[in-house]
């Protein structure tokens, strides 16, 4: 024992009492870690409440905003989405719909620096791009809203980028026709009517966007396209209507224009929509009835010839008597006619198909010269005059 004693230094009472501290320390240095565990998770549910407690206020907020821009009121929207911008001031939706709403104010300014600070963060940034086009096409800024929609079709978006380019895309186009630049906006409306989907409702928007930038030869195209779906729709038929009508298909109108007033629902259109429709398939059959058709026989279609050098020779004549001085246009005119035979015999006509194409061709010029110098014509003159702007199409299908 005194051996072990010396080996150690220690006797046993004093290595019992150093076992005792030990466990007394490890004890003691456990519990702190406990309690530094217990206080960590206490702190982290505080802050996660503290966290989805911000975010529900920001969400709040939001909502309060989007129902003030709703209600027309953009200065309400602005309070209330700058606080729930104070909630979660990293949120890129509640930026840009701040910015919305300052300019739903009229204040452009303000919108139009908020969108650039969010675009030098986010460059590629479709929807910001789209609203700063807004902006520049509301001041009157043309080159700059141009450049803003070309860098938003460019750009990223959240969510279907595909619908979300088409939607720009159109609503481009429909700057374009408002500023009359129909060339450019033609063009657009062929490349989103190019990556459409087989969708009537597209087919139709995109059709009547091409009537108004005066394309109606690829609007009834889409028109034909959409009526291929079953049942035909009514504005489908009444587009189409247009549209042929337009690009001087007669033949072709007057088929849609049947189809469309025997249509279920035509009767159930405005009353002046409805004479609309009738007065144009009147037209078309008034037309058809003057056209001289190469598929008519050779006696017909000389009667035909005969008639509208009459109607054209009338329109001259009364031209000419309005004017108490001839302009030098009507004078040249009124040269070329007397450089034909002044009576013709059907079968003179029957016989010369050159002396026919002449003078059809001199009776659209009539038609055309003297609506620029006496005004526009009525009755069988404007129809004449239609026929004019492309006989070759009238009867193609």
């Amino acid at each position: 024992m005194a051996v072990l004693q010396l080996r150690t230094g220690l006797t046993p009472e004093e290595r019992q009492l150093r076992q005792k501290l030990i466990l007394r320390d490890t004890a003691a240095l456990m519990s702190l870690f406990a309690i530094a565990i217990l206080l960590f998770f206490i702190t982290l549910f505080l802050f996660h409440s503290f966290s989805v407690h911000r975010q529900e206020l920001a969400q709040r907020w939001l909502q309060r905003g989007e129902k003030a821009l709703q209600s027309n009121q953009p200065l309400a929207a602005i309070d209330a989405l700058r606080s729930a911008l104070a909630y979660a001031p990293d949120d890129e939706k509640l930026q840009i719909e701040l910015a919305e709403a300052l300019a739903a104010a009229g204040r452009t300014e303000e919108a139009v620096a908020y969108f650039n600070t969010l675009l030098e963060s986010r460059p590629g940034n479709g929807m910001i791009n789209l609203q700063l086009a807004r902006l520049a096409a509301k001041e009157g800024e043309e080159a700059a809203a141009l450049d803003y929609y070309q860098a938003a079709l460019d750009g990223t978006w959240e969510g279907d980028g595909y619908i979300r380019r088409r939607e720009v895309r159109l609503e481009l186009a429909q700057y374009l026709i408002d500023r009359l630049h129909f060339d450019r906006a033609r063009n657009q409306l062929l490349i989103a009517a190019g990556n459409a989907p087989d969708d009537v409702n597209i087919e139709l928007q995109v059709a009547g966007m091409q009537e108004k930038a005066q394309d109606p030869a690829n609007a009834l195209h889409l028109y034909q396209k959409a009526l291929q779906h079953r049942p035909a729709r009514l504005e489908a038929l009444e587009g189409a209507s247009r549209a042929a009508s337009a690009h001087n298909r007669f033949l072709l109108a007057k088929e849609y224009l049947e189809r469309t007033l025997n249509h279920a629902d035509f009767e159930k259109q405005p009353a002046e929509v409805q004479a609309q429709f009738r007065n144009m398939l009147s037209d078309a059959d008034h037309i058809l009835l003057l056209y001289p058709g190469p598929e008519l026989s050779v006696r017909a279609r000389a009667e035909r010839i005969l008639a509208d050098r009459k109607i054209a020779q009338e329109r001259l004549a009364d031209c000419l008597i309005s004017k108490s001085t001839v302009p030098p246009a009507l004078q040249t005119l009124a040269d070329q006619w007397r450089q034909l035979p002044s009576t013709l015999r059907l079968t003179q006509l029957e016989q010369d198909p050159e002396l026919e194409e002449t003078i059809m061709q001199l009776v659209y010029r009539t038609e055309q010269i003297t609506s620029q110098q006496c005004g526009a014509p009525t009755g069988n003159d404007a129809l004449l005059l239609k026929m004019s702007q492309a006989p070759e199409a009238i009867e193609r299908q």
